[in-house]
């Protein structure tokens, strides 16, 4: 059975460690104000004047591949830019901010401790391994889904503040969105950070632990290519399928590293 008071327990201490870093705490806001702030802004305020189709990768590509039928017939040039790169193109992004907060907290947990010391009596605590490793793991994830959640608050109120004389009223969020907001933000936040937590007890540096985030990243990055390419497109289909694999898989990553966690080692590489 695991005590979940001792997993709080844990969890509270590596978070009023982030609290105290204030260069991690800048990190954090540096990627959700990028896609939640600066890059819906300028999609709807510079619309159909090309400056964003000629300075943003992928862009262009994925307006001339777009399907049919997926923006309403009545759209301008200006509504269907807008409408296609707010509701479509940016979806995928959004998975990267849970994982790069992920990456910044949770390399910290093993390699932290053993850059601050505290590894040693932490890991001679009563704790078992799979209460430290879901400590360690949801200490993690909820502030990077958090924080993803309220980036999202953020990205809703400004495409739709800006956008509503533009667009003729609300016109965001979407089903897709929700289906990517509520599952799959968890999900890509606890695969990111069971990874790099497996890591971070072989590493020596907060670098390297970090590194391990790409891998999660890649898949993220493939679905933004198959967008641009006309390969694909983020709908409600691709974002269940997505969840129902990513929970597979977490579980997966889950009983794999806590498995895989020696004690021992770690205390042998200090």
């Amino acid at each position: 059975m695991i005590s979940w008071r001792r997993v709080q327990a844990v969890i509270r201490k590596d978070w009023l460690e982030v609290a105290r870093n204030k260069q991690v705490l800048s990190s954090l806001v540096v990627v959700p104000l990028v896609f939640a702030v600066l890059l819906p802004a300028g999609v709807i305020l510079l619309g159909d004047s090309g400056v964003l189709t000629s300075t943003i990768g992928g862009m262009q590509g994925f307006l001339d591949n777009l399907p049919a039928g997926v923006v309403p017939a009545d759209f301008t040039a200006g509504q269907t830019m807008i409408y296609t790169l707010i509701v479509y193109f940016f979806a995928p992004f959004f998975l990267v901010i849970p994982v790069m907060v992920a990456s910044i907290t949770a390399s910290s947990s093993f390699v932290g401790e053993k850059e601050r010391r505290t590894i040693e009596g932490l890991l001679y605590t009563p704790l078992s391994n799979r209460e430290l490793v879901l400590a360690k793991v949801l200490g993690s994830v909820v502030p990077s889904v958090v924080l993803t959640w309220v980036s999202f608050l953020a990205y809703t109120i400004i495409v739709n503040a800006l956008g509503y004389r533009v667009m003729g009223g609300i016109f965001f969020p979407t089903w897709t969105w929700a289906v990517l907001v509520v599952a799959l933000v968890p999900l890509v936040g606890f695969l990111a950070t069971s990874l790099i937590v497996a890591v971070s007890g072989r590493s020596t540096t907060m670098q390297g632990a970090q590194g391990t985030a790409m891998f999660v990243v890649f898949p993220i990055l493939a679905i933004v290519i198959s967008q641009a390419t006309g390969l694909m497109l983020f709908d409600v289909t691709v974002a269940l399928v997505a969840a129902v694999v990513l929970a597979a898989v977490d579980v997966a990553a889950f009983v794999l590293v806590v498995a895989r966690f020696e004690r021992e080692r770690i205390v042998t590489r200090l």
